[in-house]
């Protein structure tokens, strides 16, 4: 757990308790963002309905990718330096965010989906809440379709 920056207790303390630091980012980039209307139902079994006009934006990672599809309605992003829950269900390559009737940015803006907590980035803790599992779980299921750079020194 600590080479990835985790708690091992998260009941006790974040990562800064122990010392530590997350040593892993995943972003990604809004694929498609357009406006919808009140009342429209979102990704499979509509089990997100959007309560007024907004935008929405389609996110290229699914559960192919490690995202848990148990997290829907649930899981954490950032977008624009806000918050915001996956809207309706985790799919095999994409989710879809509400990101609300005033977003201003566009196709291409950063999604990161986990990063530093001290940065306001939601965490791996922060996603294992959302889908009932434990941390070390969402860190470990990055698959393998998700390109990696390393960052820092090393061999």
């Amino acid at each position: 757990l600590a080479v990835y920056g985790l708690s091992p207790v998260p009941d006790l303390g974040d990562p800064a308790h122990f010392g530590l630091r997350e040593a892993m980012r995943v972003t990604a980039r809004l694929t498609l963002v357009k406006r919808a209307r009140a009342g429209q139902g979102v990704s499979y079994g509509h089990e997100y309905v959007t309560d007024r006009d907004t935008v929405l934006g389609l996110v290229p990672m699914g559960y192919a990718d490690g995202i848990p599809r148990s997290a829907g309605g649930r899981g954490p992003v950032l977008v624009g330096g806000r918050r915001l829950p996956v809207a309706g269900r985790v799919c095999m390559d994409q989710f879809v965010v509400d990101l609300g009737p005033d977003f201003a940015g566009a196709a291409g803006d950063e999604v990161v989906v986990l990063g530093r907590g001290a940065d306001g980035e939601p965490t791996a803790q922060d996603w294992a809440d959302a889908a009932g599992t434990i941390n070390y779980e969402i860190v470990t299921r990055m698959g393998p379709r998700l390109p990696r750079r390393h960052l820092g020194g090393g061999a």
